[in-house]
């Protein structure tokens, strides 16, 4: 009886001691599983995202003023009066238009004067030639040489005056008139009627359609690289409503930098070249504003992998990403910072083609709550 007892008193114990080592066991794991759940509360939370694959494509925008290929500033040598205008800005003319009219009168009288004085030279060569013919009747040998020499000295006067009138008819023809040397367009008049016009300032300005506009851009290097001298390209006029007209990309230049400073070392984002695009159209004028707004792909859609420019870093060693590297352990998986270098083949605004270093399945940190570095223990947002 007494065995009995003492076998129910042991076994007692020993249920009692299983329940505190399993209480104690129970409160050890939670204790455990709050401190990781308090541990992990308190790690870096970060945003990632998964590459893709796909082709990199640049926007070029731009946008700039047309202005005539070709000009001409029609000037004034005269000081005349201008009798009338016959045109305005904007308006289209053809070749040998009658553009300016001037008040001649003072050289037409000029020109008078001159054939009067023609006239008496000539009245005066008859009369020399008549002396000659009396002093070869007479055989006055003397007299025959001296009227031979008046009668020549007149005849080179004659012929110089004849040349100074030509001269003057030519300079009334040539000036009485302003006319158009091609067909284009009146963009500018200067002058005043019943006002003479400065000598040599322009009187009026002429654009030739015949040539063309031209469209010029300011660009990066880089959007300039992706162009070539005779690509077509679609430009946006806005005039009462938008018109396209299809232009050809004809020069590409640097743009001269005022610091001196070599356009090599200058930021990718630095408009560095200018653009020029002509454009044909017989609705043009000139001074339309015009842009552009192209899509260029230099990598192929199935071999490249796409990363957000958020994603890339940069050191000494050069260009890496942080991927996200999970662990299995026993009260889960954890995650951890890995970095990784890569080789950039290409970048536009927001995204960079990536030729080694990250793969499809990666998944990249663009965005962290607090710096990180490798090995660096993170929780997933």
């Amino acid at each position: 009886m007494e065995t009995e007892v003492n076998e129910l008193t042991e076994a007692r114990k020993k249920r009692k001691i299983r329940i505190f080592a399993g209480i104690f066991f129970g409160i050890l794991l939670m204790l455990t599983l709050f401190s990781n759940t308090l541990l992990t509360l308190t790690l870096p939370k970060v945003l990632t995202v998964q590459p893709v694959q796909g082709s990199l494509s640049h926007i070029i925008e731009g946008n700039g003023i047309l202005k005539p290929i070709e000009t001409a500033e029609l000037k004034d040598d005269t000081g005349w009066k201008v009798k009338s205008i016959r045109v305005k800005k904007g308006d289209r003319i053809v070749k040998g238009q009658v553009l300016i009219t001037y008040e001649s009168k003072t050289a037409e009288l000029q020109i008078e004067d001159e054939r009067t004085i023609l006239k008496q030279q000539s009245l005066r060569l008859e009369g020399l030639f008549e002396s000659f013919i009396d002093a070869s009747r007479n055989g006055d040998p003397k007299l025959i040489e001296s009227t031979k020499r008046e009668l020549e000295i007149q005849r080179l006067e004659i012929e110089t005056h004849e040349r100074k009138i030509q001269a003057l008819q030519e300079y009334l023809k040539n000036n009485q008139q302003i006319l158009a040397p091609f067909a284009g367009i009146v963009t500018k008049v200067n002058a005043i009627e019943g006002v003479p016009t400065p000598v040599g300032l322009p009187v009026i300005n002429l654009s030739n359609t015949s040539k063309g506009f031209s469209l010029t851009l300011m660009l990066t290097a880089n959007q300039a690289a992706l162009l070539n001298i005779g690509d077509s390209v679609d430009v946006d006029l806005k005039t009462r409503k938008v018109k396209t007209i299809t232009g050809e990309i004809t020069e590409i230049q640097d743009i001269p930098s005022e610091d001196s400073i070599a356009i090599t070392k200058l930021s990718d984002n630095t408009l560095s070249k200018s653009i020029h695009i002509t454009l044909q159209d017989a609705s043009l004028k000139g001074d339309e504003k015009g842009s552009i707004k192209l899509t260029r792909s230099v990598s192929n859609e199935n071999e490249t992998v796409l990363i957000s420019n958020a994603a890339i870093h940069e050191d000494r060693d050069g260009k890496f990403v942080l991927l996200i590297e999970e662990r299995m352990g026993a009260l889960g998986n954890s995650f951890y910072i890995r970095k990784s270098y890569i080789e950039v083949m290409d970048t536009n605004e927001t995204e960079t083609a990536v030729l080694q270093g990250v793969f499809l399945m990666d998944k990249v940190i663009i965005e962290s709550s607090e710096p990180l570095q490798e090995g660096d223990r993170i929780r997933l947002r």
